[in-house]
């Protein structure tokens, strides 16, 4: 799991050599991290006494995979990325359009697979917009040294023939993400106890979910069945997907909360 052992300390090990950089004058950057790792990121940063001097970017506003930058000293966040570049720092991000032949249908999984399939890590590809599965169009956003390549070298997504072209990202209306909305009543902000209403399990069935390691608070692993859930917050459950809790407020009559959640789809 991320929250300990080997690829924490690998991960922050790299946060401590970026960290090095910066101190040095120089923009340092991360490779595209996923959610997780940018959560834990943020955390140990913020740790050290730095939040004022890292953001965040993927190539456009609710990007989920992302680049963290550390900022030098003459820098200091909060900034955007586009003025950050009038720093004259080079831009690092590209996009690739795929289209398919439109006679198969295609899948995030087809597109991300093929890319990988390249021989490319997956640190340089930050998030894949599917546009339309029976339409299939895509937009990869990458690293700049690699988009080259991608268009060069991408010719088949699935079992489909496709074409790739460089487009710039900023020109794309992006798709808002789908979620599955739920609304529920919990007896109390116990995790076991969201975790059976937002999956429709029983309490007890919640609870070994919980026991066995299965779900994550906000990207750690949390085994405590009775842990209070915060009213806004992420939860993972391996096998049955990820959810954005809204709120948990609102009393009913009979003394239960109300929950409001997202199930990403």
């Amino acid at each position: 799991m991320m929250d300990t052992g080997k690829e924490t300390a690998i991960l922050f090990a790299r946060l401590d050599d970026l960290s090095g950089v910066a101190m040095q004058g120089q923009l340092a950057s991360t490779p595209f991290l996923s959610p997780r790792e940018l959560h834990f990121s943020e955390k140990y940063l913020a740790s050290r006494g730095m939040s004022s001097h890292f953001i965040s970017w993927g190539g456009y506003e609710s990007a989920e995979r992302r680049r963290m930058f550390i900022l030098p000293d003459y820098i200091e966040a909060p900034i955007e990325y586009s003025t950050l570049l009038e720093y004259g720092f080079d831009d690092v991000f590209s996009a690739v359009e795929v289209r398919g032949s439109g006679y198969r249908s295609l899948s995030h999984r087809d597109f991300l697979g093929s890319v990988i399939g390249l021989g490319l890590e997956r640190s340089v590809v930050g998030d894949i917009i599917v546009f339309d599965e029976e339409k299939p169009r895509a937009i990869i956003i990458c690293d700049k040294a690699v988009c080259a390549f991608i268009c060069e070298t991408l010719s088949k997504v699935g079992s489909d023939n496709v074409k790739c072209s460089v487009v710039s990202v900023s020109d794309e209306k992006i798709p808002d993400k789908n979620f599955l909305h739920i609304t529920d009543t919990v007896a109390s902000l116990r995790l076991d106890g969201v975790v059976a209403a937002l999956l429709s399990l029983s309490r007890e069935k919640a609870k070994t979910i919980v026991l066995d390691g299965a779900v994550e608070l906000d990207y750690e692993t949390c085994e405590r069945p009775d842990k209070e859930v915060p009213p806004s917050c992420l939860i993972t459950v391996r096998g049955h997907g990820k959810f954005r809790i809204n709120s948990i407020c609102d009393r009913t009559k009979k003394g239960r909360l109300r929950l409001d959640a997202d199930k990403y789809v």
